[in-house]
């Protein structure tokens, strides 16, 4: 029978939460004595993709007992480490299914019946369902698909970007199921052995992307605060040549591809070209004076040896005003 999703976990450092997160992708329903059973059938059509990035611990491990009890459904990959996005990239390469959808390891699925029914139902590109984030202190955030009726496709070239409130970060890994043939042209598409990795996903998907669904139910829950994570504040502070790292890689994924065509989805994406190669202008309040004036410096000296870039007001400002006076006037149109 073949796959119709795959879904790709990597496995680094997971030990506390690796059981929980493969439990999820059990799927079970009541046979006819009301007992319960395995859904072979649903089971039958995922492809299970467990990728050991070269773990120390005993994830790998732990996970390789599901591979063993299992092997219909899942299997295990073990490689030498090269980060998330090189998990991804082998993932995307490796995988079966139809469908993609990744999972971190310290995350898990609920209703995952449910989209394996949609998927079934439709041929749109990419599916997106909503994400229940676990914050500290047990509290729950649920990110919902909106700006987008249920269950109707819609033609992504002709769709209103513009002036419709889709939250781009509905394709994010979290809430977004995607063909594999979307992204496999262009892997190798995520940066390897640095964080952020996966800020091209939402702009990729919506570039190569024909069609898309959304589903009133959710799929993903994600652990947030968990000590190390590259979203705490504190991280983000550390690791902001990184992100700017991903910015670029962003930005140069999107000239080489997205061209000057006048569909409503290309210049949606050549408005988020300008916002990206502006955002390094407005000071991140975090930051001390110096470490901001030091990013924007570099930041100004990557955007210049660029052959294409928008110049926006903001940027021109930058150029011509000395950095303390226009750091002030950032900081006024960040009090707006």
């Amino acid at each position: 029978m073949s796959k119709l999703l795959s879904i790709i976990i990597p496995v680094y450092k997971v030990e506390p939460y690796i059981n929980k997160c493969l439990d999820s992708l059990l799927l079970y329903k009541k046979d006819e004595s009301g007992k319960q059973v395995l859904d072979r059938e649903r089971m039958e059509l995922m492809d299970i993709l467990i990728i050991n990035d070269g773990t120390p611990d005993r994830s790998a491990e732990m996970s390789r007992e599901y591979v063993a009890r299992y092997p219909e459904y899942f299997r295990q990959i073990d490689k030498e480490n090269g980060g998330h996005g090189s998990v991804w990239n082998m993932g995307v390469m490796e995988a079966k299914g139809k469908y993609i959808k990744f999972l971190d390891s310290d995350d898990w699925f609920e209703n995952l019946d449910l989209l394996i029914d949609k998927l079934n139902e439709t041929d749109a590109d990419i599916v997106l369902t909503h994400t229940l984030d676990h914050c500290e202190n047990n509290e729950l955030w649920l990110h919902k698909v909106d700006g987008i009726e249920y269950g109707k496709v819609y033609d992504m070239e002709t769709y209103d970007w513009m002036h419709n409130k889709i939250n781009l970060n509905c394709f994010l890994h979290h809430c977004s199921s995607f063909k594999r043939e979307l992204l496999l042209p262009y892997i190798p598409l995520f940066i390897e052995k640095q964080p952020y990795d996966d800020s091209v996903l939402p702009m990729a998907l919506i570039y190569a992307g024909k069609s898309m669904v959304a589903y009133d139910f959710t799929v993903y829950h994600y652990l947030m605060d968990r000590p190390g994570q590259t979203i705490s504040a504190d991280v983000i502070r550390k690791n902001m040549s990184a992100q700017m790292r991903a910015n670029q890689h962003t930005l140069v994924f999107l000239q080489n591809h997205i061209g000057t065509g006048m569909t409503k989805k290309t210049q949606f994406l050549n408005t988020r070209v300008r916002r990206l190669y502006q955002s390094y202008y407005i000071p991140i309040v975090e930051l001390s004076y110096r470490e901001n004036k030091i990013r924007s410096e570099i930041w100004d000296t990557w955007v210049r040896i660029q052959k294409c870039h928008p110049m926006t007001p903001l940027m021109m400002l930058y150029k011509c005003m000395p950095y303390r006076i226009y750091r002030l006037f950032c900081k006024m149109i960040l009090r707006k």
